[in-house]
């Protein structure tokens, strides 16, 4: 998708726009169709995962393959240990260089910590919220190898504010790989130079086509 980007500033990637497909099921899921472009090379990352998404009328649905060990998982210090957060904004409010209540914020786990495999973690501003999801209604499936690790992500509908694929067809959108030990490995932000957590306008946009 972005092959002739080689020149490209990493400032160029906040507009990015995605096309994402209805999902089938996991199996069907780790396919071209549906994979991620990796930008790690223009945000001077590490090339460590395959990033897949798809949504449905119940949700959104990931797969990450990560091509390093999993060591250990920490919480509430999430960027201390091996975890995947997500930050989806589901209105895609490209114009508020803050937090909404249809942003959110999820950690997941490689295996449970503090009985913890998922979480909600958003944090808003003022009076803009919405209720934190229940975390068991998050679901995530690991598969840790020697030196891989894989997980697949069920965020439901019911944990996303304002997810209305009928009537909006865009999403803001962006992840963060942490690594126990390591420096973590982001989408189209880099979290050196921007707190992803606060700036949803600078999301990738996933755009929902049917």
């Amino acid at each position: 998708m972005f092959e002739s980007l080689n020149n490209l500033n990493p400032l160029n990637f906040f507009d990015i726009d995605i096309p994402i497909y209805p999902f089938g099921n996991f199996s069907k899921l780790i396919n071209k169709k549906y994979q991620l472009s990796n930008l790690s090379k223009y945000l001077n990352q590490e090339d460590i995962a395959e990033v897949y998404v798809a949504y449905s009328n119940k949700g959104l649905f990931f797969h990450f393959d990560v091509n390093e060990s999993f060591v250990k998982s920490t919480y509430p210090e999430v960027k201390r240990g091996d975890s995947i957060e997500l930050f989806i904004d589901t209105r895609n409010l490209k114009t508020k260089g803050y937090i909404t209540k249809f942003c959110h914020h999820f950690v997941f786990f490689m295996q449970p910590v503090q009985k913890l495999k998922a979480k909600e973690i958003t944090r808003f501003s003022a009076n803009d919220m919405h209720p934190i999801c229940d975390h068991n209604l998050l679901k995530n499936r690991s598969y840790i190898k020697k030196n891989t690790y894989s997980m697949d992500i069920t965020i439901p509908n019911d944990c996303l504010y304002g997810y209305d694929i009928n009537n909006f067809s865009k999403m803001g959108f962006t992840y963060r790989i942490n690594r126990y030990l390591k420096s973590s490995v982001n989408f189209n932000i880099s979290d050196i130079e921007h707190k992803l957590e606060r700036s949803p306008h600078l999301y990738s946009t996933l755009n929902l086509i049917k």
